[in-house]
């Protein structure tokens, strides 16, 4: 049996005041403990992820990765487990929980595990919108996996991250699938985008606008429409 402690979802839910929500991360590249979760990364990833500066700024944020991919890792794939330890874990919050973001650093879906991680979760909080930008759309398995098991539930605010490494066929493809996307690495966008939604906290600097923003990300969950979202350079 899987046992968690409130120290240790603690750990690996933090307040993120920038996007106003709760927020997992796991590490970019290896620890020393584990491998690392961006096995989904493009060449434009490794020029440009500001993450890996931040590891240069933070060195503490890699034995904080390290731990975070530990607890992670033992998370089992049953929804009663998550009733009995998130539920009541997010129920004495003070802060919102409406809304919680997969990995503001590293890839939620690294493989098959996760996405059963993602999808128990979701399903034993129904009243959360669970946040997940991915790359893993970029691995066919996973991407049908993800489409039969996570992109039904409408709880999960599902985004296929891209950037100008991502051919016009490959937008073309997830258009056709139904899959949202956020693209970042040009301020002037992608010739694969006809039309982009501006996120409002990278275009207009609305710090905590993600936990009401009704478009873009969370288009699908809110109006039930598919939107490329576009981010300007941070």
């Amino acid at each position: 049996m899987v046992t968690i402690t409130t120290q240790e979802l603690n750990d690996l839910f933090r307040w993120c005041d920038d996007i106003d929500m709760f927020a997992t991360d796991r590490p970019i590249n290896d620890t020393k403990d584990f491998e690392g979760s961006c096995v989904h990364r493009t060449s434009f990833c490794d020029k440009t992820c500001y993450n890996v500066k931040l590891y240069k700024l933070y060195p503490n944020m890699y034995e904080r990765d390290n731990r975070c991919e530990r607890i992670w890792q033992k998370l089992p794939t049953d929804v009663s487990f998550y009733k009995q330890n998130l539920v009541p874990f997010f129920a004495k919050k003070k802060k919102q929980t409406k809304r919680i973001r997969y990995k503001t650093r590293g890839e939620c879906i690294k493989d098959m595990s996760d996405i059963y991680r993602v999808r128990a979760m979701a399903l034993a909080m129904p009243s959360t919108t669970w946040w997940l930008v991915t790359r893993a759309w970029r691995d066919k398995k996973l991407k049908f996996l993800i489409e039969q098991e996570l992109m039904p539930l409408k709880n999960i605010a599902l985004n296929g991250s891209t950037d100008p490494t991502t051919t016009k066929e490959e937008y073309d493809m997830l258009k056709r699938d139904g899959w949202n996307t956020m693209f970042y690495g040009s301020d002037d966008g992608h010739v694969g985008i006809d039309k982009a939604f501006p996120c409002p906290k990278t275009h207009k600097g609305l710090k905590k606008h993600c936990s009401v923003c009704k478009g873009g990300c969370f288009s699908m969950t809110t109006i039930n429409r598919r939107t490329d979202t576009h981010l300007i350079e941070h």
